[in-house]
């Protein structure tokens, strides 16, 4: 199923955590291509965030990339 801007607007997650992550698979899918990338025609950042929301690929913050807490 295609994903749309309400299912990322509606998610309850870290929507900045998925943003990340389906820019980091965008940029592989750019290099190293995908199967999938002829159903999106050819729409890399569609295919990466639908693979990012339906969890077809798993992802973390790295440790450097952790968002850092304010003091009180």
């Amino acid at each position: 199923m295609l994903t749309t801007i309400y299912e990322v607007i509606d998610y309850t997650g870290n929507r900045y955590l998925i943003a990340k992550a389906a820019m980091k698979r965008a940029r592989q899918i750019n290099f190293i291509g995908d199967e999938g990338l002829q159903k999106f025609n050819g729409k890399i950042v569609t295919l990466a965030l639908k693979q990012v929301m339906d969890e077809e690929i798993k992802f973390m913050l790295s440790r450097e990339e952790k968002p850092v807490e304010k003091e009180a």
